[in-house]
């Protein structure tokens, strides 16, 4: 360990020293080597020793050579320890190598001294300050801003702001100050990978695919080829987006500039774990290790790596066993807490969230959690079977039981189907709005594109309130239960292709009107190109054609159903949770994946050609346009199977009101394909002729048809519910439940149902209704009491009660009460 007490010469900083910015300039650039060098040649200028030999201990930690770096501060005469730029790197290298109780010292002793004028003085004496556990906050006003505004041109302040935010999860503040910098700093790499790391998108004009450039990390690599930040960077995307060998060739890289850079032995070890390559994992832990074997960031990347995958279980162990050699680390609590409120242990996760919370309150994402938490303190947890379902008390009242008996049937017939018994209770988190599902699910606001997320035992979702209307939330459910089962049936080591395949093939065996299906956007896709291999489609999820991914994984999946049945599915599953690969497991228990391969795709390209088959779906061109509309239907008689100019004149005449002629030309439409999937629907158009007609049973016809193809049809539910009158009970209930599937709110599904159904099917539709608070709210307490006057007179006692609270004139509600024994 080095002492303080040999570093105490305060020299002169060098400013504007042509040799001291030579030697900077070549580290931003990653040539550590030419700078140790250059700094060695000129060590003999006096005036810039100080700041020579600060550069070449930064390009020395660099390179990984932490002694060489501590021998120069040695050399750094004894008075210099209060210079925070030096210290810095001193405590840098101690750090690295285990001395921490003397880094700690150096940064005490540091902090004791008057505080720094110059920019990056303050940045450096900041960055202490954080170290030894001061406020963010405080840092950031104190130092970190008034660094800024005393010298706007120096790169480090942007630098330090924006890392501090990202520290602190606030990525806006974060690419704020680093596009700042790069205003006055254009290319810098370190504030490239500042953008990259906050999120944000490289613009269009910026990219160049073909050598490489597609992110502001690639950008930053290209400044900088050496910069180990942005090579772990890369590395933890490729592997989070299981690319596993391409991550490990760009960890590799990192061995180029430092041999036994721990973080990065650290990553590789975590992606062979991920893999199941115990061996392995152990070889490199220990090359993590080796230079300080108590290092806690080892574990912490190695357990954050798992968790990322889902793998929460081991994850959760790494990441205690980081703790505990660092238990004051904001970071590792953070991260561990939040695996933890994943995992199912709530209790454990929310008092670390509040730890971290509460010695760091700038902690953005720390702040939203338990500002969520004390909003959910009051949401009741509905339970049975094993599963839990949290919702807001308004969403309780009116819809609560009807979505735990949903996840309670799920839970109860896949699991039989799969063969699975759950080892702990599932969660399902139902948020008001979509700001708390996304703090709830990543910590921030956003993840507008998520209707749900599964981690096993927990499952979060927006409530139907915050997405009204626009989804059935009751295929969202069902297709996250999916996921808690497969998740379980192979030890979260199914691939998510496997898993999505499944969730979707199940929505749609459950209920024809959910999942997804063959449209003109997944026909093209296939017919125009070679769709992914099975063994690649893992990555699929990671472009931008996730939507397909998600499509052909469950054609994939109904394929294995058929050729192979549910018996050896359930085998490929448990292979996969004794650490078999996926391919092992198909080979094994199936056949090897290019025969199901072989066999899949003819089903696939035969599919998306029976769709449709006689009807020509591409779009119109600008020329043809203007020739339909010169004369629309003898463009359409010398071009019959244009669907594009078909439907244009089937709203011509909509628009028109020429209904008998539009339900003729849709009902021709549709003669060609009637399994339509296209988001401009003919059957919805076709109702409305249809009742533009009078004529109520065709209109029906069409509307449930259209939900039949579409479950989130939610005006044609409510339509369908209109005119339930006259049909019989069963057909009244199917349509009931149709819309309340897409909007539990719906009084006229409610009505409809108590009209219906007697008894207990009655008494739940009445007590949502009331929960609804309708304008007949007293006139619903006097049904339910009627209702319950026989099985529970004191419950028929409450609600007549109320009844009488909301009239008190109300005379069959007084003769009621009397007659109450």
């Amino acid at each position: 360990m080095i002492s303080v007490t040999v570093l105490s010469l305060s020299l002169a900083h060098g400013q504007g020293n042509p040799v001291v910015e030579e030697v900077e300039g070549l580290i931003l650039r990653g040539e550590y080597a030419a700078a140790v060098e250059k700094t060695s040649e000129n060590f003999g200028d006096r005036q810039n020793r100080l700041r020579l030999g600060t550069l070449e201990m930064r390009a020395l930690l660099e390179m990984g050579r932490n002694e060489d770096a501590l021998m120069r501060a040695r050399g750094l005469y004894r008075r210099a320890s209060g210079d925070p730029q030096l210290c810095w790197e001193i405590v840098r290298a101690l750090n690295a190598m285990g001395e921490r109780d003397g880094a700690r010292e150096v940064v005490q002793r540091t902090l004791e001294e008057n505080p720094p004028a110059d920019a990056a003085s303050r940045i450096a004496y900041g960055r202490l300050m954080l170290l030894d556990g001061r406020d963010p906050k405080e840092v950031l006003q104190k130092w970190f801003q008034p660094a800024k505004q005393a010298d706007p041109q120096h790169r480090l302040p942007y630098l330090a702001i924006g890392r501090l935010a990202l520290v602190n999860h606030d990525r806006e503040l974060a690419a704020e100050n680093f596009r700042e910098g790069l205003k006055r700093h254009p290319g810098d790499a370190e504030l490239l990978l500042g953008l990259a790391e906050a999120g944000a998108e490289l613009p269009r004009d910026q990219r160049d695919l073909e050598n490489g450039i597609a992110g502001y990390d690639d950008l930053a690599l290209k400044a900088n080829p050496a910069l180990v930040a942005a090579l772990l960077f890369q590395g933890k995307n490729l592997s989070d987006g299981k690319k596993f060998a391409e991550a490990e060739k760009v960890l590799e890289k990192v061995f180029a500039v430092n041999p036994q850079h721990a973080e990065a032995w650290a990553a590789m070890a975590g992606i062979a774990f991920v893999r199941d390559r115990a061996e392995e994992a152990a070889q490199r832990m220990l090359r993590a290790q080796a230079e300080w074997g108590e290092n806690p960031r080892v574990p912490e990347i190695i357990g954050a790596c798992l968790a990322r995958h889902y793998r929460f279980e081991e994850g959760i162990k790494f990441l205690e066993e980081a703790r505990g050699k660092d238990p004051e680390s904001t970071t590792i609590a953070f991260e561990l807490g939040s695996n933890l409120l994943r995992f199912g242990r709530i209790d454990e996760g929310w008092v670390l969230i509040e730890e971290v919370h509460r010695s760091d309150p700038y902690h953005v994402a720390a702040f939203n959690l338990i500002t969520l938490r004390d909003r959910l303190k009051g949401f009741p947890i509905l339970e049975r079977e094993g599963v839990q379902v949290r919702l807001s008390p308004e969403d309780a009242a009116v819809f609560g039981q009807r979505a735990l008996d949903l996840a309670v049937r799920a839970k109860t017939e896949l699991c039989e189907k799969f063969g699975v018994t759950l080892s702990q209770p599932v969660m399902v988190e139902m948020l008001p709005k979509q700001e708390d599902f996304a703090i709830r699910t990543f910590g921030l606001p956003g993840g507008e594109a998520f209707l749900g997320v599964c981690f096993g035992p927990l499952i979060t979702m927006t409530s139907p309130r915050g997405r009204l209307g626009r989804n059935n939330w009751e295929a969202i459910l069902w297709h996250e239960m999916a996921h808690t089962i497969t998740l379980e049936a192979t030890r979260h080591r199914i691939p998510r292709w496997l898993t999505e395949g499944i969730s979707v093939h199940e929505e749609r065996l459950e209920n024809p009107g959910w999942g997804m299906w063959m449209n003109t956007e997944y026909r093209d896709h296939i017919l125009s190109g070679d769709p992914p291999k099975i063994a690649d489609l893992d990555a699929a999820f990671g472009g931008k054609d996730i939507m397909h991914a998600y499509f052909l994984s469950s054609l994939v999946v109904e394929h294995l159903y058929r050729e192979y049945g549910m018996e050896k599915m359930r085998a490929v599953l448990a292979a996969i949770a004794t650490g078999r690969t996926v391919a092992d497991a198909f080979a094994a228990h199936m056949d090897p994946l290019d025969k199901i391969e072989a066999s899949f795709l003819p089903r696939l390209i035969g599919q998306a050609k029976a769709y449709g088959g006689k009807m020509d779906w591409s779009p119109l061109t600008d020329d043809e346009f203007r020739a339909y509309r010169q004369d629309p239907q003898g463009w359409i008689s010398t071009n019959p199977h244009r669907y594009a100019a078909w439907m244009l004149l089937a709203t011509k005449l909509s628009g028109d009101g020429k209904w008998e002629e539009a339900r003729k030309q849709l009902e021709q439409i549709i003669s060609v394909e009637p399994e339509n999937h296209e988001r401009t629907n003919p059957y919805a158009m076709l109702a409305t002729a249809c009742r533009n007609l009078g004529d109520v049973e065709g209109e029906t016809a069409a509307l449930r048809k259209l939900l039949e193809l579409d479950a989130n049809a939610a005006e044609a539910a409510s339509r369908l519910v209109e005119l339930a009158g006259p049909v019989g009970p069963e057909e009244r209930l199917e349509r009931a439940h149709a819309l309340l599937a897409i909007n539990p709110f719906s009084e006229g599904a409610y009505r409809l149902m108590a009209a219906t159904t007697p008894g207990g099917e009655s008494r739940k539709a009445l007590g949502s209704l009331i929960a609804l608070e309708p304008l007949d709210v007293g006139r619903l307490h006097y049904d339910l009491a009627a209702d319950l006057l026989e099985s529970d007179p004191e419950a028929a006692r409450r609600h007549v009660l109320k009844a009488l609270e909301d009239n008190p004139r109300f005379r069959s509600a007084l003769e009621l009460l009397v007659s109450i024994p």
